[in-house]
């Protein structure tokens, strides 16, 4: 691919630099057999001559264009800004940029940016964002052509690797924990019921129920988005009823702020009138005017993983097994809940 006329080349960029061009070559492509000082020979003579690089004419050359996409469903959730910087850091130190897309939990613009990614021509890509009965067919032919991997929210039948909470026991530990504090009607307000997570802490909520021989009456339970003002009205609706429950496992954190402005605008006390459990344990969580119990999910840990696992896969491990990480949730005990952080298991 040849560069307008008058722009610099790799073979002007080796002479300035005083090195070969199969070194400026090896820089390029972020080859770490390149010494420090003809790495800041290179460097010096870019800036002098004015040097960019082609990315284009890279991925012709090599068949990669040291580009990852990440998918998320909503940037404005405080769990994922965690991850996203997780897999920005951990590609960064392999020589890779991110091209981050936020898919505002729509199928059709999850799908756009899936062929976005193709078209882009990406090496691979980590997903964050996938909804039950999503769109198989465009994740297959991306699939074909570039690895993925699943974090946090996962769809079955997609073979990919995977990275994710425990979401079935996370949903057992917070309901467990409110049993064991004398609560016997305890509501369940989600999020996305297309989403896994949601799926799963759902399923953990009832398992605990059952356990203790209580059904969960339908009244008692909502899904909705997870959003705080899918919260804040989904409670509304539970906790205005002369007939409520004592007790409210929400889909996530986001979820469970909504709720406790509602549980306090129906002028109620929290934990006294109602007790409330969260998920992911984002920093808010954690000051004293919220102090919410809720169920740690490592985040940094899950971008970190999804990267490795990425890259091992577009290093040329493209035929193995798919590989389900699944990481081990942590109750974290806040006033919320109306038990001491002792309580925590």
């Amino acid at each position: 691919m040849r560069r307008p006329s008058g722009s610099p080349s790799s073979r002007d960029l080796a002479r300035e630099a005083g090195v070969s061009q199969s070194t400026v070559s090896r820089y390029l492509n972020n080859d770490p057999r390149v010494s420090k000082q003809a790495r800041r020979n290179i460097e010096a003579a870019m800036t002098k001559l004015g040097y960019t690089r082609n990315a284009a004419a890279r991925t012709l050359i090599t068949g990669h264009s040291q580009l990852i996409g990440l998918v998320v469903s909503n940037i404005a959730n405080p769990f994922y800004p965690e991850v996203i910087e997780a897999v920005v850091a951990t590609a960064a130190e392999h020589g890779y940029n991110v091209i981050l897309c936020n898919t505002q939990e729509s199928p059709e613009l999850q799908l756009s940016y899936l062929e976005l990614l193709v078209a882009h021509q990406v090496d691979g890509a980590i997903l964050t964002s996938m909804m039950l009965g999503g769109d198989e067919d465009v994740m297959q032919r991306m699939l074909k052509r570039a690895p993925l991997v699943q974090v946090n929210r996962t769809v079955e039948g997609l073979l990919t690797d995977t990275v994710q909470l425990d979401n079935v026991r996370a949903g057992t530990l917070a309901t467990e924990h409110l049993l064991s504090l004398g609560h016997t009607r305890i509501g369940y307000i989600g999020g996305n019921p297309q989403a896994s997570t949601n799926v799963n802490r759902f399923e953990g909520y009832r398992k605990a129920l059952t356990a203790r021989g209580i059904e969960p009456g339908d009244d008692d339970v909502r899904h909705g988005q997870f959003t705080h003002e899918s919260g804040y009205q989904l409670a509304t609706e539970i906790v205005a009823r002369p007939s409520r429950p004592t007790a409210l496992v929400c889909g996530d954190d986001e979820v469970a702020m909504g709720v406790m402005d509602a549980v306090m605008d129906q002028g109620l006390r929290i934990p006294e009138d109602v007790a409330i459990v969260g998920f992911d344990d984002v920093p808010v969580a954690s000051l004293r005017p919220i102090g919410l119990t809720t169920v740690r999910q490592p985040a940094t840990e899950m971008g970190r993983r999804a990267v490795t696992l990425l890259l091992e896969r577009i290093r040329g491990d493209r035929d193995r097994e798919p590989v389900d990480v699944l990481l081990r949730p942590k109750l974290i005990v806040r006033r919320t809940c109306g038990g001491r952080p002792d309580d925590t298991p």
